[in-house]
């Protein structure tokens, strides 16, 4: 596997790329230290990938297949973020006793 620091792909990306569409891996550094790794896109479909990555025992296979239900996203009031509270809020002027019982 090759190495290379950003400037270096920079300036020789279209190589760089070249060498990955062959099959050639390389890693990308940042001061040394590594932050990317480029591979080449396998030609096997995402099915035949899943079952080598549970082969390889990176993933363990699902017991028993998702339902429709799983995708829907799901509707409630804990989507609504919470009201910010504010010093200067009229409506809330319990948040300065708050503070005063907590010092």
């Amino acid at each position: 596997m090759r190495s290379m620091g950003i400037a270096e792909l920079k300036a020789l990306l279209s190589e760089t790329l070249a060498r990955v569409k062959r099959g050639e891996e390389v890693l990308v550094t940042e001061h040394g230290r590594p932050i990317a790794r480029l591979l080449p896109l396998s030609s096997a479909s995402p099915a035949a990938a899943t079952q080598e990555l549970v082969r390889g025992g990176q993933v363990k296979a699902p017991e028993k297949p998702l339902d429709e239900t799983f995708w829907q996203l799901p509707r409630g009031e804990y989507r609504v973020p919470p009201r910010r509270r504010s010093l200067d809020d009229p409506e809330d002027p319990g948040l300065w006793g708050e503070l005063r019982e907590a010092v």
